[in-house]
């Protein structure tokens, strides 16, 4: 983490597993869009839900292509961390909307529990083996890929997830197709409602940090400005901000006060510290004298 020269590393490896999540964002749509089709031709909400955690993972491979893309855009003075953010931004309106779809379904099928219609159980098992069998393949096509990328391994492992859930739907089809319960299917709804809920409730609390500019999860404030406080030739250290500037890097601001010796060299060694031992790479330090915190003494400094 404390490496800041981590985008200039292994672009020439990563255009190598683009056409993969290309092809995965491809056939991902593909399959939503036959299983919400398929789920209203067949009157099953369950498939139409299927579809639509389908649909979350498209979205989670989009995301995923499009931050490598836009990582390799050089910073410019108007952009001047890049475009790292934008990742983060996105991710927390397709959250959004996943928790509002996931609520529409939920409210299906309890409105589906008192009078559960008649659905096409073998039209729901056969989309629901194809959607298991897609399922599969995006997880080989994006495999490679996630080994270096944290955010294309929670794609991965979504795949994954969804191949259970695939299953699921398949026997749900098959209870229907067998013994005519058609409550499987709004009970089924309701279990993939809670799935794509709980994996939103997991995901979003540090995307919501990043947006609100907190401090990097695992981070301990009062260690870094004890740390700083016990350097050589500083009197005291206030006004510290950490924050994350996106998934990979971090960023802490902070005045020093400081009596004599050489400021720059002081400054070096903070801005190394703050590196190695807290994986703050990015740090912008300022100078005070004694007198300068003497004079903001009783004010908001932390």
């Amino acid at each position: 983490m404390a490496h800041s020269h981590a985008h200039g590393h292994g672009h020439h490896h990563h255009h190598g597993g683009d056409a993969a999540i290309g092809w995965a964002v491809v056939v991902n749509l593909a399959l939503t869009a036959a299983q919400i089709v398929g789920g209203y031709a067949a009157d099953s909400t369950a498939l139409i839900a299927d579809g639509i955690h389908n649909l979350s993972d498209a979205l989670a491979l989009v995301l995923a292509f499009g931050a490598r893309r836009l990582s390799r855009r050089a910073a410019t003075p108007d952009w001047s961390f890049g475009w790292g953010r934008a990742e983060i931004v996105a991710a927390f309106v397709n959250y959004l909307a996943l928790i509002a779809v996931s609520l529409w379904l939920a409210i299906e099928a309890l409105g589906r529990l008192a009078d559960p219609p008649q659905v096409a159980g073998g039209l729901v098992m056969g989309l629901a083996g194809f959607a298991l069998i897609v399922d599969l393949a995006t997880a080989a096509l994006v495999y490679r890929a996630s080994k270096d990328s944290a955010n294309i391994r929670a794609a991965f492992l979504h795949n994954v997830a969804d191949a259970a859930v695939s299953v699921a739907v398949i026997l749900g089809g098959a209870l229907i197709w067998a013994f005519g319960w058609n409550l499987a299917d709004p009970i089924l709804t309701l279990a993939i409602s809670v799935v794509i809920l709980w994996h939103i409730g997991t995901e979003i609390g540090p995307v919501f940090r990043m947006l609100m500019l907190a401090a990097p999860p695992g981070s301990d404030p009062g260690a870094v400005l004890s740390a700083l406080r016990g350097m050589p030739g500083v009197a005291d250290a206030h006004h510290l901000h950490l924050w994350q500037i996106d998934e990979k890097r971090s960023a802490a601001s902070v005045h020093l006060v400081v009596g004599g010796g050489d400021h720059f060299a002081i400054t070096r060694a903070a801005k190394e510290m703050l590196a190695h031992d807290h994986g703050i790479a990015h740090a912008t330090i300022e100078i005070e004298p004694p007198e300068a915190c003497a004079d903001h003494a009783g004010h908001d400094h932390p």
